[in-house]
């Protein structure tokens, strides 16, 4: 397994993955531009797994700034998904390590992300590495695409 930084090349095997995560194909233009955006902002960092040159898996990390107490940033874990037939072999679990390394290295101060209620194995992935339900999430969808 390797894993790397999401480049415009990996786009349409990713569209496929959140495919199979969603139910929908993401927009190849629209994320691409998205992509470029994140590639000049040393904020986000966005992973891809490969296994025999084959596109398996992706998390994103966003490191966010903060005001309070000693002002450290934070960062965000978005959009964790390994292809069906590559779970449960450690793959998610190594794209999340990966970012968590990137946060202590932008000496962050915690690290925080989202799940459907519904997605009780992913509840049990983030549990095995050390992630707690400290807080209950909220969201709100304000776009109509």
């Amino acid at each position: 397994m390797t894993i790397a930084n999401v480049t415009k090349a990996d786009l349409p095997e990713l569209s496929i993955l959140f495919k199979e995560f969603i139910g929908i194909f993401s927009n190849l233009e629209k994320m691409s531009l998205s992509l470029d955006l994140m590639m000049q902002n040393q904020n986000y960092v966005v992973l891809g797994a490969t296994v025999n040159n084959e596109f398996v898996a992706s998390a994103m990390g966003i490191i966010c700034f903060d005001l309070v107490g000693e002002c450290q940033p934070f960062m965000v874990i978005e959009n964790v998904v390994v292809a069906k037939k590559f779970r449960g072999q450690g793959i998610g679990k190594e794209l999340v390590r990966a970012l968590e390394q990137k946060a202590l290295a932008e000496n962050c101060h915690y690290i925080m992300l989202v799940s459907s209620s519904s997605r009780e194995g992913a509840h049990s992935f983030y549990r095995s590495l050390g992630y707690d339900v400290d807080v209950k999430g909220f969201k709100k969808i304000i776009s109509k695409t």
